[in-house]
């Protein structure tokens, strides 16, 4: 497996791979995810250096994607989201290694954080609380323990409320 930054000529793989992992029982309708993606790569808050990739081969397997949101308006901080395995490649490590690639070029950025809403099971484990206990409130209150932070630099990270990118619609 190889794991890399996303190009144009991985979008085609990205988005199967999106409507592959979040498909509901009606596979001819397109989930959301898969829309998202499409205006996320398009946007101002869009950074390729927080799209990535993994490959099996030649074959686009994963991705994962943090686009740039703000706290109260002024302070940048990442939001992560999606992350999309390709199903028969679910419960082999993908995620993980995509998760840790993340976090690696958000600390070689020395940037404070990482966003996300989430499974708290499954974020936890990649060192993800809940970003109230850090003073960053979502746009939604109904996100509660789901809306999550990982610190990467205490000393640096904002507090307030959290937009991510236009895209999201939040």
């Amino acid at each position: 497996m190889q794991v890399r930054q996303e190009t144009f000529d991985d979008r085609a793989g990205v988005y199967a791979v999106a409507h592959a992992a979040f498909a509901n029982s009606d596979p001819s309708i397109e989930p959301a995810e898969v829309g998202l993606l499409q205006e996320l790569f398009d946007c101002p808050a869009y950074d390729p250096v927080f799209s990535i990739v993994a490959l099996d081969e030649t074959a686009v397997i994963g991705h994962v994607i943090a686009s740039w949101g703000r706290v109260d308006g002024q302070y940048p901080l990442l939001g992560l989201g999606p992350l999309a395995v390709a199903p028969e490649y679910q419960h082999r490590g993908v995620g993980s290694i995509l998760m840790q690639d993340i976090h690696d070029r958000a600390q070689q950025r020395n940037l404070a954080g990482i966003v996300l809403l989430g499974h708290v099971d499954y974020y936890r484990r990649f060192g993800y609380e809940p970003a109230s206990d850090h003073g960053i409130v979502p746009s939604d209150a109904a996100w509660g323990e789901n809306f999550m932070v990982k610190v990467l630099d205490p000393h640096r990270l904002p507090a307030g409320n959290y937009r991510y990118a236009a895209p999201f619609g939040c």
